[in-house]
């Protein structure tokens, strides 16, 4: 007896392929979820971070390394929750934040994300190369001032 995996192939293909229409078909209250987890998610790895840097908890190395290891892991997560019918005065019932002005400067937008993965990836990188704490701390400091020019600009206070 022969079994042939083509239709099995066939349907991992077309279910792959169908993922990108799902993910842009989610229900605008979802994305904002979405995009809300992914953004807590990050802010609970710098938020020790920036106790650490500002002298309110004692600095531990092995745990800043691990919450700069896990923020450049997931800087890039929360971007694809900004989709269209997602922002403030879209006609949705959930509550979100996201100034309108995304879709207006979405390119500024795009310019404010790659600057907060970069600075993230950069901070994860002077941990692996065992920069001193000095350091560290004047970086967490640019990542923080990434997190806070795309609020200043994006989202409502």
């Amino acid at each position: 007896m022969t079994v042939t995996f083509r239709p099995l192939v066939a349907l991992g293909l077309s279910a792959a392929l169908a993922l990108p229409l799902a993910v842009q078909a989610a229900e605008p209250e979802d994305a904002i979820d979405y995009r809300q987890s992914a953004l807590s998610v990050m802010a609970w790895q710098l938020g020790p971070m920036g106790d650490m840097a500002q002298g309110d908890i004692e600095y531990d190395a092995e745990e800043f390394a691990t919450r700069a290891n896990n923020l450049a892991a997931v800087a890039h997560l929360p971007w694809e929750g900004f989709m269209e019918g997602t922002l403030q005065g879209d006609d949705h019932d959930a509550e979100t934040d996201a100034l309108a002005k995304i879709a207006d400067d979405w390119e500024g937008f795009e310019e404010k994300q790659e600057t907060f993965k970069q600075e993230a990836a950069t901070l994860a990188q002077m941990v692996e190369d065992g920069e001193e704490f000095n350091a560290l701390r004047g970086q967490v400091g640019a990542v923080g001032n990434s997190c806070k020019g795309c609020h200043d600009d994006f989202r409502a206070e």
